[in-house]
């Protein structure tokens, strides 16, 4: 019996010696078609209503095959990006529908250029529950506790100018002031927003590294708040923080963004 001819591209099963390897290749290419549809949908390449094109179209624009498409395709719908039913055409949903704390569609927004919309909403989130956070952890906060922070600003510290790093230990160090509270529902909260948190600080530090000491002095004021059992001095600590980290990730970013670029 011979084998059905492959798809126009027909690229997957011929770059892999094996069927588990082709599944592999697959998966891969299915998850880069989906990034590169994302980046697309966020450029606005594709606006929310519009029918996408077909996957025909799609596999020739990306040079994969279709099932490579179909398979992006449910990516994407899963992230709520796209409406997808069966016979009908796949449309772009609106924004409201997107899983915007999803990893895939923070790393596109990255790459893109930031929606100064989702800095500012990501503030305020944070406002609302870092503020309070900060005062039940200057009542409530352990000796370990205590030294767990103390440990995360020393690595805050010792990165030196490396961003990346920095952002890290900066995630950390709010981790530390989160597990003081002793209220597991404030954890899993800040666990299931974990990737949005790393982006908004990557935008704040990697915009500018002279950011870096400001950032510092603000984490050192929240720790000298918290180990003074002043709960009113913590939420302000933590609440002028913020505030810092919203002038640089929303004002301030989009003058970077926006300002010429020499020649």
């Amino acid at each position: 019996m011979t084998s059905p001819p492959m798809d126009n591209t027909q690229p997957d099963s011929q770059r892999t010696g094996s069927l588990v390897g082709a599944g592999v290749a697959r998966e891969t290419l299915s998850r880069q078609t989906a990034q590169a549809l994302i980046t697309s949908i966020l450029l606005g390449h594709f606006r929310p209503g519009e029918p996408l094109p077909s996957s025909g179209d799609l596999a020739r624009r990306f040079e994969v095959s279709r099932p490579v498409i179909r398979e992006a395709f449910k990516i994407l719908a899963t992230l709520g990006m796209i409406e997808t039913r069966q016979g009908r055409v796949s449309r772009v949903s609106e924004p409201s529908a997107w899983r915007d704390l999803s990893p895939e569609i923070l790393a596109a927004r990255l790459e893109v250029g930031v929606d100064d919309g989702i800095l500012k909403e990501s503030l305020e989130l944070r406002r609302v529950i870092e503020t309070e956070a900060a005062a039940l952890a200057s009542e409530r906060a352990t000796d370990d506790d205590i030294a767990a922070m103390r440990q995360q600003l020393d690595a805050l510290d010792g990165v030196g100018g490396d961003p990346q790093a920095y952002a890290a230990q900066d995630v950390a160090f709010h981790d530390a002031v989160l597990r003081a509270t002793h209220n597991r529902l404030f954890l899993q909260l800040i666990d299931s927003m974990r990737e949005l948190l790393m982006f908004v600080r990557r935008v704040s530090i990697t915009a500018s590294a002279d950011r870096i000491p400001t950032s510092r002095e603000g984490h050192r004021a929240l720790f000298e708040a918290i180990t003074a059992r002043s709960p009113e001095t913590a939420r302000r600590a933590m609440s002028d923080h913020l505030a810092w980290a919203e002038r640089v990730n929303v004002s301030e970013y989009r003058t970077d963004r926006t300002a010429p670029r020499a020649p």
